[in-house]
């Protein structure tokens, strides 16, 4: 009994990849484990916590493979749900893991071994334009097409209140999910199709996270096997 205690203690505690992911892996674990006895008596409860777990998993670290995932989640929803109740339910998922975000990316970006990336010219640069008008940075990349992970960075590496970082997040965020889940109620398009669309991208996401991470870990594990040649 002791070893199997062992066994799952270690495998409760062992990380999984980086810090920053292995939180967000944990969390989402927890919330779904606290949704399952109401999802188990009310089916339509369980499909809007997948619909949150899956809002935090692709707003998460690894959103950068995901450009055109959610989207075709929120069209989805939208058909079955309100457009203003999808909207809210996935604002709370996206400022919950922006707050996880704020805080893992601060303690990775303002890391001592990182004083070299912070004090080069270009960093400092585009900190100081980012600090000229951060709410209206933050708010712009929360509902257009401009990368919100830039602000990600750019908010813990300019020591950006979190406050006002998640309120531009809300003022942005939340008229783009509505504005997708409406769309969903006038498309002319199946929603098995925005279904089979939205798993064949998050596929792709996962698939290429995949190979990144592989990769990387052959590059650091495999030393170079063509000797120096001397001069």
């Amino acid at each position: 009994m002791s070893g199997a205690g062992g066994r799952l203690r270690h495998f409760l505690t062992k990380r999984r990849g980086t810090p920053m992911w292995d939180a967000i892996v944990r969390t989402t674990g927890v919330l779904g484990l606290l949704a399952m006895w109401p999802a188990s008596i009310w089916p339509e409860v369980g499909v809007l916590v997948g619909f949150v777990l899956l809002t935090i998993v692709v707003n998460g670290p690894l959103s950068p493979f995901f450009p055109a995932t959610y989207e075709p989640v929120l069209m989805a929803m939208g058909r079955a749900w309100s457009p203003v109740l999808i909207a809210f339910i996935g604002i709370l998922g996206i400022l919950y893991i922006e707050v996880l975000n704020y805080h893992l990316y601060r303690a990775a970006l303002l890391h001592p071994r990182l004083d070299g990336f912070r004090n080069k010219r270009m960093v400092r640069s585009v900190v100081r334009l980012f600090q000229r008008s951060p709410f209206l940075a933050v708010w712009l990349c929360s509902w257009s097409p401009l990368p919100y992970w830039a602000v990600r960075i750019l908010a813990p590496l300019a020591k950006y209140p979190l406050r006002p970082y998640l309120l531009a997040t809300f003022l942005g965020r939340f008229p783009r999910l509505w504005f997708f889940a409406a769309v969903g109620t006038v498309l002319p398009v199946p929603t098995s199709w925005l279904v089979l669309s939205a798993v064949a991208l998050s596929t792709g996401g996962i698939t290429t996270a995949i190979w990144k991470s592989w990769r990387d870990r052959l590059r650091a594990a495999v030393p170079d096997m063509v000797p120096n040649q001397p001069v």
